[in-house]
């Protein structure tokens, strides 16, 4: 059954609590890892295609990176699940992806990836995205254009 589309209110909403979200994960971890924050930026993503030039369904997610400090231990993420319940992301999940391994949460609709990469380097990549919003048809086009230049932080 497909989805009711949502009033790009929705979208806009969706995109605060992103924001939002991710500014207190990325301080966090940068406090608990002693370390710097950067590359603080969101964006929205189309999900499913309407048709071959359209998208049907968006979210918007937000991306950061830490660099740890020189007092920082690996593995990372080792210290950072009470960070994702502090910053509201309840039952942290420990994962692997290539390269490296991660660590999620939830809270409510939104979901956080911390993601470690050691071979790569001494930093954690963050992501925070909400779920797809199908958005009024005449609304498409706005928001496949849509570009958000902004730092979150």
């Amino acid at each position: 059954m497909e989805a009711e589309p949502v009033d790009s209110a929705a979208l806009e909403q969706q995109r605060d609590r992103v924001r939002a979200a991710s500014a207190s994960l990325v301080t966090g971890v940068a406090d608990a890892l002693g370390g710097r924050a950067s590359q603080t930026t969101g964006r929205v993503e189309g999900c499913e295609s309407a048709s071959e030039d359209e998208l049907r369904t968006f979210r918007y997610t937000a991306t950061g990176r830490v660099d740890a400090g020189p007092g920082a231990s690996r593995p990372h993420l080792d210290a950072l699940g009470p960070v994702l319940v502090a910053a509201g992301f309840a039952d942290p999940t420990p994962g692997s992806r290539p390269g490296g391994s991660t660590l999620e949460g939830s809270s409510g609709d939104l979901t956080a990836t911390l993601s470690e990469l050691p071979g790569q380097g001494d930093y954690v990549l963050l992501s925070v995205e909400g779920p797809c919003l199908e958005v009024p048809e005449a609304d498409r086009r706005d928001w496949q254009r849509r570009t958000d230049p902004e730092s979150y932080l």
